[in-house]
């Protein structure tokens, strides 16, 4: 498989993942179709499937015991995923079943299409990344003949809060287009069930030459984000590699549904990195109140080591924004209206 091959199937299985991954109704199951015709008309995926299937799973009688509040419990192992994911998807199409006979209980909310787009990005997304994974890892080693190519090829990290989903497809589909064959985008999904170990993120990160990261109101209240970014920044290996998209209330224009809260991540003014600061001294405080009423200490062992990570981020945090300020990211909607020269540029793609 040559490095142009593998390009063509890159840009079409994003497309239609990302297509995919956006259903809300059942008159969009075509989406999942449309996927799942590509993976099966795709020899280059479908062997590494075939290698993969070495169990059948039972989604009958895994959606009939299925609480109503329950969701799949979804292996950790890439290609176990692997398995589980195509025969998932292979299970909802035979038929077809009623979305939303599956996915009710996956949120709190009544409203279906919640429900819908809860289960996709819980149980068919971590599919779709292990595949996406597949296809980056082949086309780093792929070679055309030509060494030359093997070392300008760049991977790029992009890292962001799950609440700001509808901005990394945005990024992920603009820059993808934009950097095809010169460099492979990896994203890092955090906040989600399926999170991996931060020794697990640190060793992802420390196999790119670039990381993006989102930064947002949701980013900096995640205590995952920040306490991993803050990690990041502090070794000097990354810091130079770290680039930012810093949004602003603007680019709530990007959501599919409007945010009901500002997103914009106030880092430019001494009140708005106040904030951020009063923000995660209250988390501390609570804990505090936690601890307090749990009363024997030996009981209260996850709120005291919880109580020790936002502590280090509280430490940690000022700097961080400092950081970010002198490193003056363009918001996304800037980005996208010079169509991200900048930070092409400064990746010397």
């Amino acid at each position: 498989m040559t490095r142009k091959e593998l390009q063509k199937i890159s840009l079409q299985y994003r497309t239609l993942a990302s297509q995919m991954l956006k259903i809300n109704s059942q008159e969009e199951m075509y989406c999942i179709q449309q996927f799942y015709d590509f993976i099966n008309e795709t020899s280059f995926l479908m062997s590494y499937i075939d290698e993969c299937i070495t169990e059948e799973y039972d989604f009958m009688s895994i959606f009939e015991e299925k609480g109503w509040r329950d969701i799949l419990d979804l292996p950790s192992n890439q290609k176990e995923l692997i398995s589980y994911g195509f025969q998932l998807i292979k299970y909802i199409l035979d038929g077809p079943k009623q979305l939303i006979g599956l996915c009710m209980g996956y949120t709190s909310s009544n409203k279906f299409s919640d429900n819908i787009e809860a289960f996709m990005r819980k149980s068919i997304e971590p599919f779709v990344v292990a595949g996406r994974t597949y296809i980056e890892l082949n086309f780093i080693d792929a070679n055309d003949g030509n060494a030359n190519i093997e070392k300008t090829v760049k991977t790029v990290f992009l890292s962001y809060c799950q609440k700001d989903k509808d901005i990394a497809d945005s990024i992920d589909e603009k820059i993808g287009m934009l950097i095809e064959g010169k460099a492979t985008l990896s994203r890092d999904i955090r906040d989600v069930e399926y999170h991996e170990s931060f020794k697990k993120f640190m060793q992802s990160i420390e196999k790119h030459d670039y990381v993006i990261s989102i930064i947002s109101d949701n980013y900096l209240k995640s205590r995952n984000c920040m306490y991993e970014m803050l990690e990041v920044v502090k070794d000097s290996n990354f810091s130079q590699r770290l680039l930012f998209i810093v949004l602003t209330n603007e680019d709530a224009k990007y959501y599919k549904v409007a945010p009901i809260q500002d997103i914009g991540a106030d880092v430019y003014s001494v009140s708005g990195q106040a904030k951020y600061s009063k923000f995660w001294s209250q988390m501390d405080k609570e804990l505090d109140s936690e601890i307090e009423e749990i009363g024997n200490s030996i009981y209260a062992i996850n709120q005291i080591k919880e109580k020790k990570i936002i502590q280090k981020i509280l430490l940690d945090l000022p700097d961080f924004l400092e950081f970010v300020r002198e490193n003056k990211g363009l918001s996304l909607t800037e980005h996208l209206e010079n169509g991200f020269a900048d930070m092409i540029s400064f990746m010397e793609l």
